[in-house]
């Protein structure tokens, strides 16, 4: 275990978290195992953390500097803010939660220490906290009771992927409750191209996010995206689509083709003008070159946006969901920010001398983009290779579980016999 990882295994378990009243559930589903607490506290969480204290503790600290200037500028570690303060300056999260709600009360708890209040808007298909009696209205109710949270926080019965229509509630609500410092999409589908479901909409949907914030988020915000990726069932077609602009980069910059070579052969481009050869890849492979072209498109959509935006991937991973069929999440992590420049003089009346600021250009990002998809990692091989650092997780996720209603005991019991599915 690394010094990180040992001090997250020391602070991650709480005990006041909301109990709930109704008896206490025993069915425990694929995102109650180990990993997904390893995704929460080691992926979302912990980069939301490294935000918090970089970027939103020194805009407020700007905001205190101005409203109070005779006092002594505040540091991370003194700065603490009113009720009233802290719901004017949340930390605005998007979501799609399950119905209980369990990334956000992770969220919760791992940022309380900072003073930073949480403010939230969910999308869940199937139930609203607007409907009474229903576990997300439960759930909701018992997280905004939370110190921290703001009270409005809601889940709006409806699919993210209706966010694309400008005219619908969904889109209504994104502005209500935005501009957002974290956008965390859990999807259901997939944005992986395949023969089983039309994956525009989530693109639609996901660009239509990124608009909406290019126009209205002025710092660095966060984007994580996790999709399923089957290779078995690759709609070829549309991979290969969606390769374009890693096809270019292949051809246009030597140093993006030195680093794809490194997770492809080299043949994957070699062809006719715009073909991209899949028949030879693995399973592993195919998901890495996703990633990239996944990477490659968000890349494209923050170089044409004005002004034009930094995309970089952070710590990502990948976990099995079916290893007889091949198939696999990807948990991936985007930091985002705007390129804003000083202005410059041009006409020599003005003698002040501004620090120029640099950019990473196209390449650069996408070399970059490279490294890191060759750097993801499995979360399976890190928990085999730490039990220590698996029971601080197991233990955390008990605490979580059973803040939202579940047995304890039956919990363990479940990871001790192996995490299996429940059979229907």
């Amino acid at each position: 275990m690394s010094d990180q990882e040992a001090d997250f295994a020391d602070e991650i378990i709480q005990d006041h978290l909301p109990k709930h009243t109704t008896p206490p559930r025993d069915r425990f589903l694929p995102w109650h195992r180990t990993r997904k607490e390893y995704i929460r506290h080691l992926q979302w969480n912990e980069l939301t953390r490294r935000l918090i204290k970089r970027r939103w503790r020194r805009q407020l600290r700007a905001q205190e500097a101005e409203s109070s200037p005779d006092q002594q500028p505040a540091t991370d570690e003194t700065l603490q803010l009113p009720e009233s303060a802290l719901r004017q300056h949340p930390l605005n999260c998007l979501v799609i939660p399950g119905e209980d709600l369990l990334d956000i009360r992770a969220l919760w708890r791992d940022i309380q220490a900072l003073n930073c209040a949480v403010r939230y808007l969910g999308f869940h298909e199937g139930q609203g906290s607007d409907q009474t009696g229903t576990r997300v209205h439960v759930a909701n109710n018992a997280v905004t009771s939370l110190e921290g949270v703001v009270r409005d926080s809601r889940v709006v019965r409806d699919r993210f992927e209706a966010v694309a229509r400008r005219q619908s509630q969904a889109y209504r609500y994104l502005r209500e409750y935005g501009p957002y410092h974290v956008v965390n999409l859990d999807l259901c589908g997939s944005m992986f191209p395949n023969t089983a479901s039309d994956v525009r909409n989530y693109y639609e949907a996901v660009h239509q996010v990124l608009a909406y914030q290019f126009e209205h988020q002025t710092s660095e915000w966060l984007l994580f995206l996790t999709t399923m990726v089957e290779p078995a069932a690759v709609d070829a077609e549309g991979l290969k689509k969606l390769c374009g602009p890693t096809r270019d980069n292949y051809y246009k910059h030597v140093q993006f083709a030195d680093q794809i070579v490194k997770i492809v052969p080299p043949g994957v481009f070699i062809g006719a003008e715009g073909s991209v050869a899949l028949s030879g890849l693995n399973g592993q492979q195919m998901a890495d070159l996703f990633g990239v072209a996944l990477g490659k498109w968000l890349l494209g959509l923050c170089r044409t946006a004005t002004p034009q935006w930094t995309i970089g991937m952070r710590r990502s991973y990948r976990y099995s969901v079916n290893e007889e069929r091949g198939a696999m999440m990807l948990s991936l992590a985007f930091e985002l920010r705007p390129n804003v420049a000083p202005p410059s003089d041009t006409t020599g009346m003005s003698a002040a001398t501004l620090p120029p600021r640099r950019f990473p250009d196209e390449c650069e990002c996408a070399v970059n983009l490279a490294k890191s998809v060759a750097n993801i990692q499995s979360v399976e091989d890190k928990l085999s290779a730490d039990p220590n650092l698996t029971h601080a997780l197991q233990e955390a996720q008990a605490c979580l579980l059973e803040a939202a209603g579940y047995d304890r005991a039956a919990y363990l019991k479940w990871v001790s016999e192996g995490e299996m599915p429940p059979s229907d």
